[in-house]
C-alpha cells in the first residue's frame, strides 16, 4: 500500500468516526426527548386516573359510604308509609306507633304528613238508669286538622249562630237549642301535639325536641317537604311518639249548672254538644243526679311519610 492509499484510508476512517460520533449524539438527544415524552405521558396518565377515580366516587361506585341515593339499585315505587295511632278520650299520655321497613328494600321519605279522624260517640242513660243508648256524634268518621293554629273560628261565639235560627225550625226547634255561654267556638275533635320521630336503624334523631304539630304540616293538612331526602334502611323501625297537649274536646273553661238544683245544662263536658248533635237543654237527670250524657271523644291520628320504596332483589345494593 503506497502513501497515497494510506492517507485516503485514514481520511475515510476519520469520516466514519465523525459520523459515528454524530450518530451517538443524535441518539442521545432522542433518548432524552423520549424520556421527556415518557414523563409527560406518565403525568397525564396519573391525572386521568384521578379524574376517573373522582367520577367513580360521584357515581357512587367508588366508596359505598358516600353512595348517593339516586344510584342505589332497585325499582322505585311511590309509597306512603303510614301508621294509625289511637288517642283515648280524656287522655294526655304519650302514645306511639311504629313502622318496620321490610327486607324488600329501603324507604326514602320526601315529605311528612298527618291527619286526625274523629271517633266521637256519646251514651245516653234514661232517667231510670236502666237503659243506655249509644250514638255517634256528627264528627264521627270525619277528618280533623292536627293543630289549632288554622282555627279561623277561634273566639267567635258559636251560640249566636245557633240561636239565630227560628225557634220552630227544624221540627219544633227545641233540640237545636244551645246554652248561650256554653257552646265552644272551636272545631270539635281538633287536637294539638308534640311529635317525635325515632329511627331504630340509624338512631339519629330528626329533631332536638319534639316538633309542635303546627310545624308538622302546612296550612290545614298540606304535606311538609323535608329539607333533604330521608333514607330509612331495610330492617329498621320508625317510631312516632305523640304527646297530646290537651284532652280531646276538653272541658276547660266550661260552666256547670245554672240553678241550685243543678237541673239545668250545661255540665262541664257539654261545650261541643251543639256541634255533635247532643240535645243541650233542661232535662231530667238520671237516677244518680248526674249528667245523663257520657261523651267519649276518641281520636285516631294517621301519621307518616310520603316518598318511595326501592324494591331490590335479596342481597342487592345497600340496605
Amino acid at each position: 500500500m503506497n502513501q497515497m492509499e494510506l492517507a485516503q484510508l485514514q481520511r475515510s476512517a476519520g469520516m466514519a468516526v465523525a459520523q459515528s460520533r454524530e450518530a451517538l449524539a443524535a441518539a442521545k438527544g432522542m433518548s432524552q426527548e423520549h424520556q421527556v415524552v415518557r414523563r409527560e405521558l406518565a403525568a397525564q396518565a396519573q391525572q386521568l386516573k384521578s379524574v376517573v377515580d373522582r367520577l367513580e366516587i360521584m357515581k357512587g361506585g367508588g366508596n359505598p359510604d358516600i353512595q348517593r341515593i339516586e344510584n342505589i339499585p332497585g325499582r322505585r315505587v311511590p309509597f306512603d308509609l303510614l301508621v294509625d295511632i289511637s288517642v283515648k278520650s280524656g287522655s294526655t299520655d304519650v302514645v306511639e306507633g311504629s313502622i318496620p321497613i321490610s327486607q324488600e328494600g329501603p324507604f326514602v321519605a320526601l315529605s311528612r304528613m298527618a291527619t286526625c279522624l274523629s271517633a266521637y260517640q256519646f251514651q245516653y242513660t234514661d232517667p231510670s238508669g236502666t237503659q243506655v243508648a249509644t250514638f255517634q256524634g256528627r264528627s264521627f268518621g270525619r277528618f280533623r286538622p292536627i293543630h289549632s293554629a288554622w282555627d279561623l273560628n277561634d273566639g267567635q261565639p258559636y251560640n249566636q249562630i245557633v240561636l239565630a235560627a227560628p225557634p220552630n225550625f227544624p221540627g219544633n226547634g227545641a233540640p237545636y237549642t244551645v246554652s248561650p255561654p256554653n257552646a265552644s267556638p272551636w272545631r270539635s275533635m281538633q287536637s294539638d301535639f308534640r311529635i317525635r320521630v325515632e329511627d331504630a336503624g340509624s338512631s339519629f334523631p330528626r329533631s332536638n325536641i319534639p316538633v309542635p304539630s303546627t310545624w308538622w304540616t302546612k296550612s290545614i293538612n298540606e304535606p311538609w317537604e323535608l329539607a333533604a331526602l330521608d333514607f330509612f334502611e331495610r330492617g329498621s323501625v320508625i317510631t312516632f311518639k305523640l304527646q297530646p297537649l290537651h284532652p280531646n274536646n276538653p272541658a276547660y273553661g266550661n260552666l256547670s249548672g245554672y240553678n241550685p238544683a243543678n237541673a239545668n245544662f250545661p255540665f262541664l263536658d257539654s261545650q261541643w254538644d251543639g256541634i255533635e248533635g247532643i240535645d243541650d237543654r233542661v232535662r231530667v237527670l238520671n237516677s244518680d243526679n248526674n249528667d245523663p250524657i257520657v261523651r267519649v271523644a276518641n281520636l285516631v291520628v294517621t301519621i307518616g311519610f310520603h316518598g318511595y320504596r326501592i324494591i331490590q332483589q335479596p342481597g342487592v345494593g345497600p340496605s
